[in-house]
């Protein structure tokens, strides 16, 4: 493996599947004891932040292809910028929905970062990159699909502490049920994370 691999591939790889397995980690907490991380604003977050999931894999897809369509330098910035824009547009819409400005932060950060690998990332890192925002993208799906016809317990998140905790919340099926988005979270982010670990780990051979 050359040094090269190691700091584009097998270093990132493995510092994404931690952090994903650690989100993944966190929103089990959050399900079965909502109140005892940041007294209860982690359900809200959560909901929102798998909405945001959604954005920043449909945002890698374009970003990565639609922007090589563009020849000249300023053409990409101003593609770049405008879609960033639309992205970040609707991100603000999501965040406000469930009180957690911080969600626009972490878009805002997942897009710069797309922005700068289309411009420096090599062919076959764009190829490796699109294949993991694939099998991401049918994931989610998967999973989202299945929050809107399987119940999962409730556990700690109590109709008492949603009111407490998500008083303004609408009447959609993850507002209604915030442990279903987040048990399903859960069950991405542990995936994409083991994923991520084997991709590191074959990198590194």
């Amino acid at each position: 493996m050359s040094p090269n691999n190691w700091l584009t591939r097998t270093l990132p790889g493995a510092v994404a599947g931690i952090s994903c397995l650690y989100l993944s980690w966190v929103l089990v907490g959050v399900w079965l004891d909502p109140m005892a991380r940041d007294n209860g604003s982690w359900v809200p977050f959560a909901v929102g932040l798998l909405v945001i999931e959604f954005l920043a894999l449909h945002s890698s897809v374009f970003i990565t292809n639609l922007m090589a369509e563009h020849e000249t330098l300023t053409q990409r910035l101003k593609f770049g910028a405008g879609l960033t824009a639309f992205y970040l547009l609707m991100a603000v819409g999501i965040a406000a929905g469930v009180g957690s400005p911080s969600l626009v932060l972490i878009l805002a950060s997942i897009m710069v970062s797309r922005i700068i690998s289309a411009f420096t990332a090599s062919p076959e890192t764009k190829a490796h990159n699109n294949a993991r925002a694939a099998v991401g993208i049918v994931l989610y799906v998967g999973l989202a699909g299945a929050t809107v016809f399987v119940a999962v317990p409730e556990m700690g998140i109590t109709t008492s502490v949603l009111n407490e905790v998500y008083p303004n919340r609408g009447g959609g099926v993850w507002e209604r049920y915030p442990e279903r988005p987040i048990v399903a979270g859960a069950i991405y982010f542990g995936l994409i994370g083991l994923a991520e670990l084997y991709w590191a780990l074959k990198e590194g051979r």
